[in-house]
């Protein structure tokens, strides 16, 4: 038998501190109840409506400050609907979102598929057992029944044991993990300004490149005079990969990209390559070399096909089948034109070449008629650059915030079980 250390003791959910009781989740709330839906019928239940309605699917284990949807204040007077209270605790019951939360930091109603939790504040802090049913949710999902899709019901919920600190343990649980959270979103936050800056770079960089007066009408809208208009076909030459078995992936070998890591693995530079083949696959294989532009020709979505990445590195390399090729005719920066045939304008273009229905292709006879605004050699090197150092900006604090949150998921896991206290 494992010796329990001392000041911990053996429960019903495992080993806990001895300070702490194992209650029943009723034991400690005010109410939990449900919400419900105002008939879809009545219109003037949803038109010019003031009050929050939140639905399963804005449940996103994250604070609710409002809703994309509002109803009146007839809504919930002639319906199932109830306003819940800032603090409420929500756990979705159904579906595909079951086991999500949501933290009401404004006064809501929501549908009857949300579980409403309001604790007693004398025994409870909402913000910690927000953080606790967030550690659960793998449990809860587990407790989920039914034939079809998994539910749980406010019974399940109501009669879950679970772990009962002194109030003060749990405030200072909760400052600890609140602190971490407002970091996270702080990085959150400086995410979201380097992504629009990027957009906004992206877009004018794109169109109006470095320091322009000049401009001239082309077929594809205004560009800078000392632009031109070329297609595909003018700058390059396609080819396409050769299909690799199964059977011929192996640990160690010479590297080989497939199709599909080009729209799940890579975003503008091929960095590295996860699978490797043998040599004697290699050698039926399509090689690849520094400077070509590598497009996803296959996709299960739209969205996925003709995506494509940058190849700028010297190591030896191949790619499989349905990846397609542009290797370069004349003199271009294939970190510029990665990016700009990644832009909005062009996938737009792209998306109507794919063919296909439960799997999307694109072919080279399409891509060779992709036409792109082209600058001159020196400014596509300036704009790739400019767009890499907000790419490595973005890099950076994405890498940031990944490490804040694998420390607050350790905080969570010591702090919410009690291996590390507090007081």
């Amino acid at each position: 038998m494992t010796k329990i250390k001392d000041g911990y003791k053996d429960s019903e959910i495992g080993v806990i501190p001895v300070e702490w009781e194992v209650v029943y989740l009723d034991d400690i709330t005010i109410k939990i109840t449900s919400g419900g839906t105002p008939s879809r019928s009545k219109n003037e239940y949803f038109t010019n409506g003031t009050i929050n309605w939140l639905k399963t699917g804005e449940l996103r284990d994250c604070y609710i400050y409002g809703t994309k949807e509002k109803i009146t204040e007839d809504a919930i007077n002639n319906s199932s609907a109830k306003l819940f209270p800032i603090d409420t605790l929500l756990i979705a019951m159904y579906g595909a979102t079951i086991g999500r939360t949501a933290y009401l930091k404004t006064e809501c109603a929501t549908n009857q598929a949300c579980c409403a939790i309001m604790f007693d504040n004398k025994l409870a802090s909402p913000f910690f057992y927000w953080k606790y049913f967030y550690f659960i949710k793998d449990t809860l999902i587990g407790l989920g029944r039914g034939a079809g899709q998994p539910n749980i019901s406010q019974g399940i919920i109501k009669e879950l044991k679970i772990p009962l600190p002194p109030l003060k343990e749990q405030e200072k649980i909760a400052d600890i993990l609140s602190t971490a959270d407002d970091k996270i979103d702080a990085i959150a936050t400086q995410i979201e300004k380097a992504q629009t800056l990027k957009k906004g770079l992206l877009q004018k960089l794109l169109s109006e490149g470095i320091g322009h007066s000049e401009f001239k009408d082309s077929e594809l809208g205004k560009i800078p005079e000392s632009w031109e208009v070329k297609s595909l076909s003018m700058i390059g030459s396609f080819s396409k990969g050769k299909g690799i078995s199964k059977n011929e992936v192996i640990k160690d070998g010479v590297p080989c990209m497939r199709y599909a890591e080009i729209y799940t693995e890579y975003d503008i530079v091929l960095k590295n390559i996860k699978s490797f083949i043998n040599k004697k696959s290699a050698l039926n294989s399509k090689k690849i070399i520094n400077g070509d532009i590598l497009f996803a020709g296959s996709g299960e979505i739209l969205d996925d096909i003709g995506k494509s990445v940058a190849f700028i590195d010297d190591f030896e390399a191949y790619v499989g089948g349905d990846t397609v090729i542009l290797s370069k005719s004349i003199d271009y920066n294939s970190l510029f034109m990665a990016y700009q045939l990644n832009s909005t304008f062009v996938r737009l273009q792209l998306r109507k070449l794919g063919q296909g229905s439960s799997v999307v292709h694109i072919y080279s006879s399409g891509l060779e008629k992709i036409k792109v605004p082209f600058p001159p050699l020196k400014e596509q090197k300036q704009i790739a650059d400019i767009l890499l150092t907000a790419d490595e900006k973005l890099e950076v604090l994405r890498a940031k915030k990944e490490k804040y949150e694998t420390l607050k998921k350790g905080l969570l896991q010591k702090l919410l079980s009690g291996e590390v206290r507090t007081v």
